[in-house]
């Protein structure tokens, strides 16, 4: 499942939901009495061999609890339950032989031979459904209403223990007074960490935490996309503002566009006027970056529609933004001095990402990208390609695609 390809706000609902399963720390646990009497008896009440409860991570489906079949979890891709969490009560799928969402499934075609399957969510107070508790069997089949009821009360008492195994484990976190001591402790640590990680990142804080000396010697090379976005006629859209109002479109355009960054996994490396400069890459977003920061790019010009209502009382003119994305080698490490640190991404790479984004001056709300990006995205979107344009210190000619939309 490509979940960075998902549209914006179905994108920043799923990494909520992942969020709230995560918070019960319950993934990859050894089995528990509690659990598998429930999934017996569910199977018992519903007459089917199969039921299990199921918990849906990001790229898979992992079983709480198992009754009539081996398996542990399977691929996301494959699940039934992951189509199950989508609905508002039980999912019942009489045959799934015959139907056109699961009969080339290779867990209908091949082992456990699913022809039926029945589930219901498993929903938090908060609303987030992490899974199911479902029955299986290798006809097919109907549940009576009776059956449905029940199903349904017993992934009631699913979250009913999940929620008593959290509680659980926070009454054993806090059992003494010196826990609470060092809970306050740590959160003041927390705070300050909190307020050091948004100068820089958090993994290069945990790399300087975990060694005995002070050392900014963490300079290395790594292949990263770099994006820069700016407005375009900044100068004279802010002109006619008062200082707050100008502050008050910055801090509404920062936000917006960070929080589309963030959710696309990529870090903002530094503010500069209403230029934004944001990588993507290890160890932000591992995989697949290219084709996040692309996609990020999108979501952003989408979102200013969001930051020019906020604005409007006081902005003559719609915000639009040029943005500018490349990929290539960069040198990263931390600078400065005793006083004074920054975390820096130099490089050719990081240059020519910005010439290409002042190629969009004259193209408002233009997302453009270099040859090696577009080698990495071409089948995600279509492109328009430019010619090819002279960069300033480049020799040879650079050949750049407009990102038109996805595919």
């Amino acid at each position: 499942m490509e979940i960075s390809t998902l549209p914006f706000e179905e994108l920043k609902e799923e990494k909520a939901r992942i969020a709230a399963l995560y918070n019960h720390n319950i993934l990859d646990t050894e089995g528990e009495e509690e659990y598998d009497r429930i999934v017996k008896v569910a199977s018992y009440i519903c007459g089917t061999p199969i039921s299990l409860i199921s918990l849906v991570d990001t790229n898979r489906q992992w079983f709480k609890s198992k009754h009539g079949i081996s398996l542990n979890e399977t691929s996301r891709d494959v699940s039934f339950c992951s189509h199950a969490i989508k609905e508002e009560g039980i999912m019942e799928v009489n045959d799934a032989a015959e139907d056109e969402r699961f009969k080339d499934n290779p867990l209908v075609k091949g082992e456990p031979n699913i022809r039926f399957y029945a589930g219901t969510p498993l929903v938090t107070s908060d609303g987030y459904k992490l899974g199911t508790l479902c029955v299986i069997d290798r006809v097919p089949r109907t549940l009576t209403d009776e059956q449905k009821e029940c199903l349904e009360n017993l992934s009631r008492q699913v979250m009913d223990q999940m929620i008593l195994r959290q509680q659980k484990r926070k009454l054993i976190e806090l059992n003494s007074t010196l826990i609470k001591d060092l809970e306050d402790k740590l959160e003041q640590q927390e705070k300050v960490l909190h307020l050091f990680v948004k100068f820089v990142p958090e993994s290069v804080v945990a790399k300087h935490l975990n060694t005995k000396e002070i050392d900014f010697d963490d300079a290395e090379s790594k292949h990263m996309s770099i994006m820069f976005c700016d407005i375009r006629g900044y100068t004279s859209l802010v002109e006619n503002l008062n200082p707050h109002q100008a502050v008050s479109l910055l801090r509404s355009y920062y936000t917006t566009l960070s929080d589309v960054i963030s959710t696309y996994n990529g870090m903002v490396n530094q503010y500069v006027g209403d230029e934004i400069f944001a990588t993507f890459g290890s160890p932000f977003s591992p995989s697949d970056y290219e084709k996040k920061a692309v996609l990020c790019a999108l979501e952003m010009i989408n979102q200013l529609e969001k930051v020019n209502q906020e604005c409007k009382d006081f902005i003559n003119n719609p915000v639009k933004v040029g943005i500018g994305i490349h990929s290539g080698e960069v040198i990263t490490g931390t600078l400065g001095s005793k006083s004074k640190i920054e975390y820096s991404i130099t490089g050719d790479a990081v240059n020519t990402g910005k010439r290409i984004e002042t190629l969009t001056q004259n193209h408002p709300n233009t997302v453009l990208i270099s040859q090696n990006v577009y080698d990495k995205v071409k089948d995600i979107v279509e492109v328009k390609p430019w010619p090819s344009v002279e960069l300033k210190g480049k020799s040879n000619k650079l050949q750049v695609y407009q990102v038109l939309r996805k595919k």
